[in-house]
């Protein structure tokens, strides 16, 4: 079942699921039941039940679901049973907000190269992030097979600076200038909360090479 490829409508549940467990993880709590899903998602607690029992995950009357069986299996469905490499590209102020979002790393987001044009910075460290000059952008991102940048640039950038990424071979790209940058298809531009987005799309990307 892992190799299937599911429908957009399941996936983006699933996402969902998954960034509320993991959230309520962090405050001690073990399990959960489809209600509090449901209230903290909005979604529907019968269509949670039904997903839930299409993947073949269950709960124990009563008590609920485990919170880490099914951070596993929601994990293993959405092909992210591995760290996330990122790339940031803009280590202005909106840049180091980023690289101080401490979520990123709880859902095995790592932010691992950050990028910049300004020689005041570049080699300066960010929460433990060197700058590194945006001249070395397109080979450290191919040399490493990245695929997942954020941008976070001046907007008179934002588009030079995409095609450059998309050039290197970045496959997803979170949005946070006020461009509305243009990437080909094969590209997936983004500009929604970044968790839910990358747990979304990751997905397709593990399975099919494409992001959507």
């Amino acid at each position: 079942m892992a190799d299937l490829i599911y429908s957009e409508g399941i996936i983006q549940r699933l996402s969902q699921y998954l960034r509320y467990i993991i959230s309520l993880k962090d405050t001690g709590k073990r399990t959960v039941t489809s209600k509090n899903i449901s209230e903290n998602t909005k979604i529907n607690s019968a269509e949670i039940r039904r997903d839930l029992i299409y993947f073949g995950i269950k709960g124990k009357r009563g008590v609920g679901f485990d919170i880490d069986d099914l951070i596993a299996s929601f994990n293993k469905i959405l092909g992210h049973e591995k760290n996330v490499r990122i790339v940031l590209v803009g280590a202005g102020n909106l840049g180091r907000a980023i690289l101080n979002y401490k979520m990123l790393n709880k859902f095995g987001f790592h932010i691992e190269y950050v990028f910049d044009n300004n020689k005041d910075i570049i080699g300066e460290k960010i929460s433990g992030k060197e700058v590194t000059d945006v001249s070395n952008l397109k080979s450290i991102i191919k040399d490493k097979a990245l695929k997942v940048a954020i941008l976070a640039v001046n907007t008179d950038a934002a588009q030079s600076v995409t095609n450059l990424l998309v050039e290197s071979g970045i496959k997803v790209i979170i949005n946070y200038t006020s461009v509305p940058v243009k990437v080909p298809q094969r590209v997936s531009i983004q500009t929604a909360d970044p968790i839910e987005i990358l747990l979304h799309t990751l997905y397709y990307l593990s399975r099919t090479g494409q992001a959507y």
